[in-house]
Formats: structure tokens, sequence, C-alpha cells
């Protein structure tokens, strides 16, 4: 009778140590899986903080005196302008962003005045409101 016990004793015990095992086979399973996962949210993160300083960079850069591109933008949305002609601008804008992005394909948008799109599928930055419109700027996932 006791060998009886002791026997059930040792299959109860093997089975706790099959669950423990398992148990840790799951929790292991769930902390890779964290892993794969979070790179991509990271990367597009990355794509995000990019593309928000990309727009205020561009949108900061002296063009003469004390005009900058935003300022000239704005004039040219309203039918003006002060430094260079708009033409001329929306070609200055496109190789500043080129120049910064080293062949990453991009979509710059202004509302009524320019659209630069080269992108499927984006990451957009938040717009940036102007006196009379928009500027979005999007940098596209790899």
């Amino acid at each position: 009778m006791l060998n009886i016990i002791i026997k059930m004793k040792k299959g109860q015990i093997e089975t706790m140590g099959l669950v423990i095992i398992v148990i840790l086979l799951v929790l292991i399973a769930i902390f890779s899986l964290s892993f794969l996962i979070k790179p991509e949210q990271e990367n597009e993160d990355i794509l995000k903080l990019k593309a928000n300083s990309l727009r205020s960079s561009i949108l900061k850069i002296t063009l003469c005196e004390d005009v900058n591109v935003k300022d000239e933008i704005e004039n040219c949305l309203d039918g003006y302008y002060q430094c260079i002609n708009c033409d001329e601008l929306k070609t200055e804008i496109i190789k500043m962003i080129e120049g910064s992005l080293e062949n990453e394909k991009y979509d710059f948008i202004v509302d009524g005045f320019m659209e630069r799109k080269n992108c499927g599928s984006k990451v957009t930055a938040v717009s940036q409101e102007l006196r009379n419109g928009n500027v979005e700027v999007a940098i596209c996932r790899g």
C-alpha cells in the first residue's frame, strides 16, 4: 500500500515538472515575440521623428534677410514673393529635402502651393498650419 502511494506521488511530481516546463516555454515564447515585434514600432517612431524634424528645419531656413521658407510659402499662397519667385522656391525646397534624406522617398505637400508625392506607404509628420494652408511632410516606409 505504501509502495502505491509513493508511486502516485512520483507520478504527480513528474506531472508537475512537465507543467512547469510548459509554462516556462510559453513565457519564453511571449518574451521572444515582444522583441520580434518591437523593432518595427521603433522604426516607425524614428521615421515620424525624422519627418517632423525635416519639416521644422525646412520651414526655418532663412532665404534672405529676415524671410524664411515658411514666410515665403505664405507669401506665395498670398500671390507675391519677397526673396525668390515661387517656382524657384519649389525647386529649392525639393533640393533641400533630397539633400537631407539621402535617397529616401518622401511626400511634401503644401495646400494650394505644391505637392510632391513619391510614397504609397508613408509615415506622416504632424502638419504645421500656415496663415492660409498646411505643410505636411511624409517619409516612406522602407
